[in-house]
């Protein structure tokens, strides 16, 4: 049984856009990493003993927690990073899954071929 092509398309067309957000998704978490890295290393309120954190130091912490004084930087918090890596993790699932179903579909007009040309190949030999 052949799968609907119409159904593959829609698989293709799901891959496509997925791929599409999934890079602007980790654009975006890129882009707000570095603006993390740069609050903390230029706003003396996060410095430790006079010095700014080592970029070790905030890999391990800010880019993972985000920053805690949600007066001074809102858009920073742990919810938003939170959220952004969860929207990140849906995207990838989703993607993976579209490319099985994909792979599946191509394996069963693979199996459907090899089936026809069997069939053919008896029909022949009658």
């Amino acid at each position: 049984m052949l799968p609907d092509f119409d159904d593959m398309i829609d698989v293709a067309n799901n891959i496509g856009n997925n791929k599409t957000l999934l890079a602007l998704k980790e654009a975006e978490l890129e882009q707000l990493l570095a603006e993390i890295t740069n609050i903390v290393t230029d706003d003396v309120e996060f410095w430790v003993n006079k010095k700014p954190p080592s970029m070790a130091f905030i890999k391990s912490n800010y880019h993972l927690t985000g920053i805690d004084s949600e007066d001074n930087y809102p858009d920073y918090s742990k919810a938003i990073l939170r959220t952004l890596r969860l929207e990140i993790a849906q995207l990838k699932g989703d993607l993976r899954r579209d490319e099985l179903l994909f792979q599946v579909y191509r394996d069963m007009i693979g199996v459907w071929r090899t089936q026809s040309a069997n069939e053919r190949g008896t029909f022949l030999e009658q």
